[in-house]
């Protein structure tokens, strides 16, 4: 392999010659004393990447050459270890992010300046797992760079692999996350319940939720407005649902400019009296 371009002492870029995609290659003083053109010195190799989008590419060698390797890494392990734990491949775009996030969040660190997140609440309840990320993230900071962060940063980095999960920016993903608990708590005051937390149905619910609301974010209404046999029927045998559903479509309808149609009404309200007959189930 030949360099390329040398982005700092332990970054360099290479042209990989079957697929012509440009790589980045890191490896502690692989360029040191190094020039364009010369052969890399591959016991030295480290982590390669390639990142695909050419403007993606662009944005990750220029962070490479202002971060720290060692906030690299810990920001490539974490990613690796959220792709296994949510069984998923995420967007390139996430090494970017992360470790931009990662290297702002020690600096504030190193100047004793901590940032509240007002969604952690929200973000334990309704992402679980990519809270606990958030959590393992925290130990694995600590461990590799001393940096023992508090449960605040824990939230700020679930938010990244919510994004990448939803594929959505970082604002709708608050939007959603809002949408989401505010209707949570829509059926938790109309039946004057608590939800249990570890029960099926209400995973069940929250998924819905989740999907509910980013349809909201984005206007796609994906559901079919031609369900109304369906709802007379819904109505008919879940009135006390149906009845909380309508409030949840009042409110996202008032404050959403979203037309929540039939086929979203019928969904919602089975998804309701679903998680209704488990706690009224274990009460009785």
């Amino acid at each position: 392999m030949i360099i390329k371009k040398i982005l700092n002492n332990n970054a360099v870029t290479t042209l990989d010659e079957t697929t012509k995609l440009e790589k980045v290659i890191m490896g502690k003083g692989i360029a040191f004393q190094k020039k364009v053109g010369d052969i890399i010195n591959e016991s030295k190799i480290d982590k390669v990447f390639v990142i695909e989008n050419e403007n993606e590419n662009e944005k990750f060698q220029a962070l490479i050459h202002e971060t720290p390797m060692e906030y690299l890494k810990v920001s490539e392990a974490i990613i690796s270890f959220a792709a296994r734990k949510l069984e998923t491949k995420f967007d390139e775009h996430i090494y970017i992010a992360l470790t931009d996030h990662l290297a702002f969040a020690i600096k504030r660190y190193k100047l004793g300046i901590e940032i509240k997140n007002n969604m952690l609440w929200d973000i334990q309840r309704i992402y679980k797992k990519e809270y606990s990320i958030g959590l393992w993230a925290l130990e694995y900071i600590e461990r590799e760079l001393g940096i023992k962060f508090n449960d605040d940063e824990a939230g700020f980095i679930a938010m990244h692999f919510i994004d990448a999960s939803l594929n959505e920016n970082m604002n709708n993903t608050i939007s959603i996350t809002e949408i989401v608990q505010r209707i949570l708590n829509i059926i938790k005051y109309f039946y004057s319940i608590e939800f249990n937390e570890n029960d099926i149905s209400y995973d069940r619910l929250l998924t819905h939720l989740k999907f509910f609301a980013q349809r909201v974010v984005s206007k796609n209404d994906t559901y079919d407005d031609n369900d109304e046999h369906f709802l007379e029927v819904v109505k008919k045998n879940y009135k006390e649902a149906y009845k909380c559903t309508i409030k949840i479509k009042a409110y996202i309808e008032k404050n959403y400019d979203y037309y929540v149609n039939d086929g979203e009404l019928v969904y919602l309200t089975l998804h309701i009296q679903r998680i209704l007959s488990s706690l009224r189930h274990k009460e009785s």
